[in-house]
């Protein structure tokens, strides 16, 4: 499998017959109308309604292969009934040999783990401790507790590849959600930074000296590509 950015928290994972579109938003360097011209089926996943995870251009991809697994707060009007599946937290379904579960958020919403034969992969949405400098002390312990509970119905969770915020905005704290979420998984083999809202994450002296031997992989551009066959599991037979 492969995986690309597309913008923001936006991303492609290409197993070569299907395109797993996540949170679509933007698209500049067009990878996902190329992959429906290459034939992909693409499965599109909405976590949440706010705009830069969801579009409703995403029905202009709607054909008789598009499926849509969409949290249930996204708008029915447009969605085929058919083909379309809206998940509340903690709900778990398997469509054609994918287990899809939704976790929670500390946002709106929800975030997704994909269960492949050979790969497990979890987006996490708006889930994160969002901690903002100067807000005011109820909003941030409200903040911290909101996030220590949704954490807790991760932990032990195993993926292979996590895409996580690790957003610009929050400053001195942008690291605190994805160490804490980090801690309460059993460690990814890849960690991908997205909801960037700002300069390229660089993870602090603390962050590599707690994940020293986790692989990161930090999309520099929209269109950016990763091989994730090195993080895959090995079938059988």
């Amino acid at each position: 499998m492969k995986l690309s950015l597309l913008n923001h928290s936006g991303f492609l994972l290409d197993d070569g017959h299907r395109a797993y579109v996540f949170d679509y938003f933007k698209d500049p360097a067009g990878l996902v109308k190329k992959a429906q011209a290459e034939g992909r089926e693409l499965w599109f996943f909405a976590t949440h309604l706010h705009g830069d995870h969801y579009s409703p251009r995403i029905l202009d991809f709607n054909t008789p292969t598009t499926k849509y697994i969409v949290h249930e707060d996204v708008p029915k009007e447009g969605l085929p009934t058919d083909r379309t599946t809206f998940m509340a937290v903690g709900d778990e379904t398997t469509i054609d040999g994918v287990k899809i579960t939704m976790y929670g958020s500390t946002d709106e919403g929800g975030s997704f783990l994909l269960t492949f034969p050979n790969l497990t992969v979890f987006h996490a949405g708006d889930l994160n401790w969002w901690h903002w400098l100067g807000d005011t002390d109820e909003n941030n312990r409200f903040a911290r507790e909101y996030a220590r509970k949704e954490f807790n119905r991760v932990q032990g969770m195993k993926a292979d590849v996590v895409m996580f915020p690790v957003d610009a905005r929050l400053e001195a704290a942008r690291e605190w959600g994805s160490i804490e979420f980090l801690h309460h998984v059993e460690q990814p083999k890849l960690f991908v930074p997205m909801h960037a809202n700002g300069p390229i994450w660089e993870p602090s002296i603390y962050f590599k000296a707690l994940y020293e031997d986790l692989p990161l992989w930090i999309p520099q551009h929209d269109g950016d590509t990763t091989d994730l066959k090195p993080y895959e599991t090995a079938q059988q037979g």
